[in-house]
């Protein structure tokens, strides 16, 4: 009922008003996980009940009285753990009493600690160690790089015969704007590792801020970083960590200091990197001299870490400490996390986005037997169900605050209500974002706020050489979440013909919502062949200005009834769509009425007659995959095959013919696999065909470019009109170097600003038998021979639009012009 571009202007309110959300979505790239499922019966690892006692206190220096961050704490003999706060606060629940608990950190006496009962407000004073260090010359070779081959070969030895390990976990991830905390969300979870199958993790316990629901809690250790791998995902990057086999192809390392942990030394490494094209990290790491073995790792993205616009600037630092906790493995004790994001192009901007993230891991079993239930799922995160986490024992009644919190989250939870939205922290501003935000439309069910607050109001505006100008409306009411319903009603000036219709669709609840029908009924103007992109709305603008009129057009009385029916995930990993259904069409032609334009004396080919009559047939339509971008500003892996039949005997039809129409988009990454945005080759295979009479308003086609408009999917050396034909068969293609050009040649401000090179390609041609080119009552745009092009694209222009020059091959032709930017 919707042309394609009034489609796409009606959902850029709605893409607008939820761009905060759908941008902070990359937050959790940093530390997330797909949507939690619940556990049916698991055999899970009980640990012993947790918060007998509390022992609380702080941490500081001896001598200054300030708080020590991020300190190791240890039971005496066992795998347990936990750090203090930013502030050096500590609060560790302990089984029984005595315990004793160590205190280690970097350039500081360790102290043990004996507790006899429980205890709050502890004071432990570290005394900065007293050893001397002598002042570090080398004269030959920095030794950093053979300590560093050391902490590698160590690390596979004692890899080898690591087989699992199971662990408790406490994680906390707050959201932060200018003004303050806007969001926390904390988790207690058991975190299982097992050598070749990877990590699952399972929801205990969980609590947030009332602004959060539960499953918007994305708190949790699954995805996060061991610094001790050998690659390390970070933000959609695989990055070369520090301690991978060929960590020297990648890295120089330099010696910055030594240090004492107790009477062991430490020495500090600069970690710098030796290149600029593969994602690698920078900073620091400590590592422990007698043992190699890594103690710490305080470690940002290399400058080859960023992302094209609309991010603005995004930043990460990582620290983690590692323990071997009197055993062999060098196992993880925390991750604090600290990073910011901004997000904004011309016009619309987001506030300043700032997220940390603190996580202590402790209680480890290593090498243990591991129970079938854990690793029988695929599914990587589990929330447990209520029994389960009973019979855990573990819970936020029984500790409350495995990482004491700050002040300022203290205040974050009494003060944060759940009308203070993280989309309301985070509103745009700028003129787009005013603009987004007049437009956007009430698209939920129907509340106590009325009819007209719960109607999605679709206006249409357009104008061709057939109707003139035409104006519709095109409302659209949500009544209830499994029924929606629509209307249609408008008129063509130069035509003088009324639009009017009105469908509805039913959603089954019984399937999930995923069978649903629709019946329509209108009786409009429609393209004798659709484009896979350009809409009327296009089209108008584009002969106002006195170029060709893209389409034809034909008039039409259509009832229509649909089935669709959306199967879950196929193992790859697309939506599979199948859509079924029956059309009954009374068509007539449209004579031309105007050639207008707003430069004047510009005279409109015909509107191409049609072969009058009624069309009733079947059709079936099989989707994998989203639709594609429009225009080309994603790529994707997706493919569409269209069947329908018209038929004389069985359907009462005024025409008998089968018609097939295939389109396959294919993505492959080609270079710098490494990086979030790699280099790839967008493919397009299109086809079309048919069997029996084929009139005229069933031709297939494919695009050309619209005026100057070049979009990916179109033969940009053709122009302002449909290539059609009974036939068809087209490639389209394009690979995107990204900023990679640039960075070789040294303008890596150039790369980093989102600008890059593509370069692109077509090869396609249409068929049309001699008899039947002869009998066509108008010229078609058709040349009967295959048609080759290929150009150069600077992408990424004021963040939004890309420069195209192509050239024609099987013959002399060229054209440059522009589009809507390749942004995925």
């Amino acid at each position: 009922m919707v042309p394609a571009e009034s489609r796409a202007a009606g959902s850029a309110g709605r893409q607008f008003s939820t761009l905060t959300g759908c941008l902070l979505l990359l937050l959790s790239l940093m530390f997330s996980a797909p949507a939690p499922t619940f556990a049916g019966h698991f055999s899970f690892s009980e640990t012993d009940s947790e918060g007998a006692y509390r022992l609380t206190g702080r941490v500081t220096d001896a001598e200054t009285g300030e708080g020590l961050p991020a300190v190791n704490i240890q039971v005496e003999g066992t795998f347990r753990g936990a750090i203090t706060n930013n502030d050096g606060f500590f609060d560790f629940p302990v089984n029984e009493l005595p315990a004793v608990l160590i205190f280690r950190y970097i350039g500081y006496e360790t102290r043990s600690v004996s507790f006899t009962s429980e205890t709050a407000d502890q004071l432990v004073a570290l005394n900065p160690s007293a050893i001397e260090l002598e002042e570090l010359v080398f004269t030959g070779e920095d030794p950093a790089n053979h300590i560093m081959e050391r902490v590698i070969l160590r690390k596979q030895m004692w890899q080898e015969q690591l087989e699992n390990w199971r662990a408790d976990a406490y994680t906390r991830t707050s959201l932060s704007n200018n003004e303050g905390i806007v969001s926390i969300s904390e988790s207690l979870t058991q975190t299982w590792w097992k050598r070749g199958e990877g990590f699952r993790e399972y929801m205990i316990d969980q609590r947030q801020t009332s602004n959060l629901l539960e499953d918007q809690n994305f708190a949790g250790t699954r995805n996060l970083p061991n610094f001790y791998d050998d690659e390390i995902e970070i933000a959609g990057f695989r990055v070369i960590g520090v301690t991978h086999p060929n960590a020297f192809r990648y890295y120089d390392f330099r010696v910055e200091g030594r240090r004492y942990i107790g009477n062991q030394m430490v020495w500090d490494i600069r970690v710098i990197p030796k290149t600029r094209l593969q994602p690698v990290f920078e900073g620091t790491v400590s590592v422990l001299g007698d043992v190699y073995a890594l103690l710490e790792v305080d470690l940002v993205p290399g400058e080859m870490i960023f992302f094209p616009p609309p991010i603005q600037e995004f930043g990460l630092r990582y620290r983690q400490q590692f323990s071997n906790y009197g055993g062999d493995f060098w196992l993880p004790v925390d991750v604090r996390i600290n990073g910011l994001l901004e997000i904004g192009f011309p016009g619309f901007r987001i506030p300043e986005i700032r997220f940390d993230l603190v996580s202590s891991i402790r209680e480890y079993e290593v090498n243990i037997a591991v129970p079938d239930s854990v690793f029988g799922t695929q599914r990587r995160f589990t929330r447990l169900s209520e029994p389960e986490r009973a019979r855990l024992g573990r819970s936020f009644e029984i500790e409350p605050e495995a990482i004491p919190l700050s002040e300022a989250e203290r205040l974050a939870y009494e003060t944060i209500d759940s009308t203070q939205t993280i989309s309301d922290a985070f509103q745009p501003t700028g003129f787009l974002a005013r603009i987004a935000g007049e437009g956007a439309v009430q698209t939920g069910p129907p509340s106590r706020r009325g009819f007209v607050r719960n109607t999605e109001w679709r206006p249409q505006l357009r104008f061709n050489r057939a109707e003139e100008i035409y104006a519709g409306l095109n409302p659209r009411l949500n009544i209830i979440p499994e029924l929606s319903v629509e209307a249609l009603f408008g008129y063509g000036t130069g035509s003088e013909d009324f639009t009017w219709g009105g469908a509805a669709v039913y959603r089954f609840p019984q399937a999930n919502r995923r069978l649903s029908l629709r019946a329509a009924y209108t009786t409009d103007t429609r393209a004798r062949i659709p484009s896979q992109q350009l809409g009327f709305g296009a089209a108008s603008a584009a002969m106002l200005l006195g170029f060709d009129d893209y389409f034809d057009y034909y008039r039409s009385e259509r009832f229509a009834l649909t089935a669709t029916y959306f199967f879950r995930r196929t193992v790859l990993e697309n939506r599979l769509r199948l859509q079924a259904g029956f059309i009954s069409d009374t068509q007539r032609s449209m004579p031309q009425v105007t050639s207008y334009s707003f430069r004047g004396g510009v005279v409109q080919r015909p509107n191409a007659p049609i072969e009058e009559g009624q069309m009733r047939s079947l059709t079936l339509n099989l989707r994998l995959g989203d639709d594609p971008a429009p225009f080309g500003i994603a790529g994707s892996s997706s493919a569409l095959v269209q069947f329908q039949h018209s038929s004389e005997d069985l359907l009462g039809s005024d025409f008998t013919f089968t018609r097939i129409n295939a389109r396959v988009d294919f993505r492959i990454e080609t270079m710098f696999r490494r990086r979030f945005l790699a280099n790839t080759l967008d493919l397009r295979l299109q086809g079309f065909t048919h069997s029996g009479d084929l009139p005229v308003q069933a031709f297939g086609g494919f695009d050309s470019r619209l005026s100057l408009f070049t979009p990916f999917g179109g033969f940009r050396t053709a122009g302002n009109r449909i290539v059609e034909g009974e036939h068809g068969a087209a490639l389209f293609w394009e690979h995107n170097f990204r900023g990679v050009p640039f960075e070789l040649i040294g303008l890596r401000r150039v790369a980093r600003s989102g600008i890059g090179i593509l370069v692109h390609g077509a090869s396609g041609r249409t068929w049309i038998g001699d008899d039947r080119l002869q009998s066509l009552p108008f010229e078609p745009f058709y040349e009967g021979r295959w048609r080759h092009e290929a150009g150069i694209a600077l992408n990424g222009l004021f963040s939004i639009a890309r420069l195209d020059a192509s050239w024609r091959l099987d013959r002399p032709g060229f054209f440059a012009g522009i589009s809507v930017a390749r942004v995925f």
